[in-house]
């Protein structure tokens, strides 16, 4: 037996581990219980508290795997000596007829040989491309509170797929490299000793506004276009970008905490209380929703019609410039305001 094959057999554990914690607890901080009495020894870092967490979960770090292709060859191949291979794969926002053609190909031709390992935002329909009778499925637990553990048990999947020789497909919602760990996942994959094959996808920083009817430029209301993301490294908030009229802001990942930041972008960032924004939610897809308002309102909005990930925010003057409703006997035309059921599917 290969010290690979003995380090993966240590490191199998039975799949009934617990998985899950609850909405608003932190996993990390179930490492850091042991021995709290004892005040003598200094608390664990935030390193060790996940690899204590990490074990429960039963899945090893990444940065421990032994790689699977000791060669010097820069740069790595990309295919292992016992053929595994890897891709990361955009899928788009939602529809897939918004798939890449190389993506769609690889996607409905997946074989005995291939590992699919999918984000949990992945729309069913583009699931609905795979033939599970003979390709394998894992989707990611992403759920919110244990994002960089369940990262860690995509790296345990993906590298046993790898170890086993299998084609494996990281499946990534929008595009791979828009605020979607694609660089550093490219990064760790090499560190296993492949260099993955990189399919690009349509990102729903431009597709979502365009399916919500929504352009992100517009002549005399917006001249420039930001994409920014609603949480930084470990779960921090990224800096703001300052307010200016003709800009358009994109904002994906961001609707967990769109009240904090829409107050954040009035107090610290200078938007006025108007500014109106917009949330498409699971564009292109069956439930494709648009909820439109203003800085004041719109985080009510979206609770109250239970505005759910994936979810883009847009926010700027280019909201109402095709969502207006019409004017009648003369009178000036009034912007929309709350839920508009506008499903736009390019099969439809």
């Amino acid at each position: 037996m290969s010290w690979t094959d003995a380090f993966l057999a240590a490191t199998t554990t039975p799949s009934n581990r617990p998985l899950f914690w609850s909405r608003n607890q932190d996993p990390l901080s179930i490492a850091a219980t042991a021995d709290s009495n004892d005040n003598d020894d200094p608390p664990p870092t935030r390193q060790q508290k996940k690899e204590q967490a990490a074990n429960e979960w039963g899945v090893p770090l990444s940065s421990t795997l032994p790689p699977l292709d000791t060669s010097s060859q820069r740069p790595r191949s990309k295919i292992l000596p016992n053929g595994g291979q890897m891709t990361l794969l955009g899928s788009g926002p939602g529809d897939p007829e918004l798939l890449t053609v190389a993506a769609y190909r690889m996607l409905s031709t997946a074989d005995e040989n291939t590992l699919v390992v999918a984000d949990r935002l992945v729309s069913p329909e583009i699931l609905n491309l795979l033939d599970t009778s003979k390709c394998q499925l894992k989707v990611a637990r992403k759920l919110p509170g244990c994002a960089d553990l369940a990262q860690e048990e995509i790296y345990w999947w993906c590298y046993q797929g790898l170890n086993q020789g299998q084609h494996v497909i990281r499946l990534k919602i929008g595009d791979p490299f828009v605020f979607g760990r694609g660089g550093e996942e490219v990064l760790t994959f090499r560190e296993f000793g492949v260099e993955p094959t990189v399919v690009p996808g349509v990102s729903a920083a431009f597709s979502a506004p365009l399916l919500g009817n929504i352009p992100v430029t517009h002549r005399g209301s917006s001249n420039q276009v930001v994409m920014c993301t609603g949480y930084g490294r470990q779960g921090t908030s990224p800096d703001l970008i300052q307010y200016h009229k003709e800009q358009t802001v994109v904002f994906l990942m961001a609707v967990g905490r769109l009240r904090e930041l829409t107050e954040r972008l009035q107090t610290m960032a200078h938007y006025p209380a108007d500014t109106p924004v917009a949330i498409v939610e699971k564009a292109g897809c069956p439930q494709q929703r648009t909820v439109v308002g203003d800085m004041t309102n719109i985080a009510d909005l979206a609770e109250w019609h239970k505005v759910q990930p994936p979810s883009t925010i847009v926010v700027g003057d280019v909201v109402r410039v095709l969502l207006e409703d019409e004017a009648e006997n003369g009178q000036e035309q009034q912007p929309i305001m709350g839920l508009i059921q506008n499903f736009t599917s390019t099969s439809a």
